[in-house]
């Protein structure tokens, strides 16, 4: 390849997982040099393969589904963090390749991650009561955005820090708390609300997406499709992701029942049922036990599990359950069936001596136990040129 133009080499190297890219690094000082530019940063990321971050009590794990048999599932020790705690950290998010964490038994020390580079970036809160409900790429000014809030009497308080300026800046108050990692499309971020925080005078069905605008900064929030609902408990059923570039949603009823809506009309706000899942027709084969350990939505206590829907590609659902593992369930012929090979799978057991975050909040957070992730070189500094 010492021939060929420079653009075509970059063409090749970008097109190859990231693992490799390194190997390639170390063949020669030209292409080290040129996977080294922001060019090809960029350009890697855009072609960068997702595949799923998987922490648990003492390691992590990447599971790649297209990969070979017995290279699916690559462990990684938290000792690569550099971490004084044996434990595995708390996971916060992910964005273009670095992962978002909270320090096991500190609630004031957050870092984001690039696992394939090892670059780290450390954020101690000037607020010790916030917590990270936000991560995301701000176009304009090029640099990565961590969203932090507290509560603050009835509402509660936001601020954003940039992690290229290092720039600690307060947001208005907004009377809603969001309920789990944020879904980023269209230029913003979005979250279902948690509903046992919202005032009794609010219809929660016509306040239960939250919404932030990246460029001004502002909150609002949204009705959800379908019909109003008779408890919270549906609320807490509910969760906001991305299909094919839009916005959707997955209610979870009566256990196992799944409805999918996808938001057709960004600007009109106008939805449309897309899905219906009946996932108890295969809980039986896989001795999924609903009676004693039934599904919830990102939320675990008093024995209960969790079941995280992660994405929807080809018309198959991919979703892990923290008692089961991975599962694939095929939206047109209603079928499931178990990835197995997984090695990552909990015992019930397990699931009761994990060491679950203290507040409700966190609970949300910290049982999301899988989560998309692409394998890049994208620095936790990002390339700002603006004013952060």
């Amino acid at each position: 390849m010492r021939d060929l133009p420079e653009d075509i080499v970059i063409d090749i190297l970008s097109r190859l997982p990231g693992d490799y890219v390194l190997e390639c690094r170390r063949v020669c000082k030209q292409w080290l040099a040129l996977t080294s530019t922001p060019n090809f940063v960029e350009l890697h990321l855009k072609r960068a393969t997702p595949v799923l971050f998987v922490p648990r009590s003492f390691d992590m794990f990447i599971f790649d589904e297209r990969a070979k048999a017995n290279q699916m599932i690559k462990k990684m020790s938290a000792e690569l963090m550099h971490l004084k705690s044996p434990h595995t950290p708390h996971l916060y998010g992910s964005c273009n390749g670095l992962l978002v964490f909270r320090e096991t038994f500190s609630r004031r020390l957050y870092f984001v991650w690039n696992p394939l580079t090892g670059e780290r970036v450390t954020i101690r809160p000037s607020v010790h009561e916030s917590e990270v409900c936000g991560f995301f790429f701000h176009p304009p000014t090029k640099y990565y955005r961590l969203l932090f809030m507290y509560p603050e009497g009835m509402d509660y308080k936001f601020f954003i820090y940039s992690l290229g300026g290092q720039l600690w800046r307060n947001l208005d108050n907004f009377p809603y708390q969001p309920s789990a990692l944020a879904t980023t499309l269209n230029g913003a971020l979005h979250w279902m609300v948690f509903p046992f925080r919202i005032n009794d005078n609010d219809d929660i069905c016509s306040n239960s997406i939250m919404i932030f605008n990246m460029d001004t900064e502002e909150f609002c929030s949204k009705p959800h499709p379908g019909e109003g609902c008779i408890s919270l408990k549906l609320h807490r059923d509910m969760c906001i992701f991305e299909m094919k570039g839009k916005l959707a949603l997955y209610m979870l009823l009566n256990g196992l029942d799944v409805y999918v809506w996808v938001l057709e009309d960004y600007e009109k706000w106008i939805w449309e049922t897309r899905y219906l899942v009946r996932l108890h027709l295969d809980v039986e084969h896989h001795h999924l036990d609903v009676e004693h350990y039934p599904f919830r939505n990102m939320y675990c206590d008093n024995g209960k599990s969790s079941l995280s829907f992660l994405e929807i590609q080809n018309d198959e659902l991919l979703f892990g359950w923290d008692l089961g593992g991975l599962f694939r369930c095929n939206l047109r012929e209603k079928t499931v069936k178990q990835i197995y090979g997984v090695g990552i799978k909990q015992t019930r057991r397990d699931s009761k001596s994990c060491p679950f975050a203290r507040s409700k909040l966190e609970r949300y957070y910290s049982l999301r136990f899988f989560v998309c992730y692409a394998k890049t070189f994208v620095s936790p500094s990002g390339l700002g040129d603006q004013n952060p």
